[in-house]
């Protein structure tokens, strides 16, 4: 009995850490930096399938390496090449070794019991996302792909009634007139490059004749600080105020010229209406010919005097009698005027 009750605990014990007594297993131990919690009796996977447990974890002699020990079920035969990964066994925690496996071995391609195997560790992101080649993310990028490929095709369809594809279009026209613009402003720059060009060289050449002259510059600064600092000194509200009475005295002549140009302008228009003994000479025929007419006979009369002063003058000293006067033959007097 007390064997028995012995072998029945042990076998419990065993049973209980996920190994079966009475089945034959393999062993195979993998190390780790970290084993994520992992402890005994965690599940071991091939593609879901549970084909062991973690039977012991022990920390390496040098205390940097875990040493994890699986027990895999007999008859089925790990390559060597495949992979113990730390897996998260659900979103309440737990871990679980998934081991990765390309195909299946034969011979020597077999791992030997109790040998090591590779192992690393995978994050729960990692766990539920498989983001291996062909995994999990892969085929969630292709489906999104193949969504937003019918989504766009639908809505930027030129066929398509919905808004979003009339905005599209609109914006696409947009977009060409906009490459246009950019391609006319592109031919358009080189002629503007040329005048800025030049006008940067006349600029260049301004600066640098500035530079050259900058003590010349200084130097007339310098005359107009030291001419604003004479009249600052000067008396200046002396002459302020002389130039406020020049300005008055001006304004007072201007007036006074406005007057007598105002006169002037009376007059003037009395003589163009003929008001006045000058307006009546300049607007009344019958003066003018008086006038010219008595200019003439003037001019006769001292004509004649030259010529017969006799007729005018007599002085005779013993009283000689006048000589008679005769008439020249052609006397102007008499002749027809022109």
């Amino acid at each position: 009995m007390a064997v028995v009750v012995i072998a029945l605990s042990v076998w419990g014990y065993q049973f209980l850490k996920g190994r079966n007594l009475l089945k034959a297993a393999n062993t195979y131990y993998v190390r780790y930096e970290n084993i994520e919690s992992l402890a005994a009796t965690s599940p071991v996977y091939i593609r879901g399938m549970n084909v062991g447990t973690v039977s012991s974890v022990a920390l390496s002699d040098d205390m940097k390496t875990i040493i994890a020990a699986l027990t895999i079920k007999g008859g089925i035969r790990i390559p060597a090449d495949a992979e113990a990964i730390i897996i998260s066994a659900g979103l309440m925690g737990g871990k679980a070794i998934d081991l990765r496996v390309r195909q299946a071995c034969s011979g020597p391609d077999c791992a030997k019991p109790g040998s090591y195997l590779k192992g690393s560790v995978k994050g729960m992101f990692e766990t539920f996302l498989d983001t291996s080649e062909g995994g999990t993310v892969d085929q969630i990028k292709a489906n999104i792909s193949d969504i937003l490929r019918t989504l766009g095709d639908s809505l930027t369809s030129p066929t398509s009634d919905s808004e979003i594809a009339k905005t599209y279009t609109q914006l696409s026209n947009l977009i060409s007139n906009l490459a246009s613009i950019t391609n006319t402003l592109n031919n358009s720059m080189s002629t503007y490059d040329r005048q800025l060009r030049a006008t940067l060289g006349n600029v260049e050449i301004l600066t640098g004749t500035l530079a050259k002259n900058q003590d010349k510059i200084a130097n007339s600064i310098a005359h107009l600080e030291s001419i604003t600092q004479q009249l600052d000194q000067a008396n200046a509200g002396n002459l302020i105020t002389e130039a406020k009475g020049a300005v008055e005295q001006m304004n007072t002549t201007m007036v006074e010229a406005k007057q007598t140009f105002d006169q002037l302008s009376i007059i003037m228009k009395d003589l163009q209406q003929g008001k006045g003994t000058m307006g009546k000479l300049l607007k009344d025929d019958r003066m003018y010919d008086n006038l010219t007419r008595t200019t003439k006979n003037l001019d006769l009369l001292l004509q004649d005097f030259r010529l017969n002063p006799k007729r005018y003058v007599n002085v005779s000293v013993f009283g000689k009698k006048q000589k008679e006067y005769n008439v020249p033959e052609d006397d102007p007097a008499f002749q027809e005027e022109e």
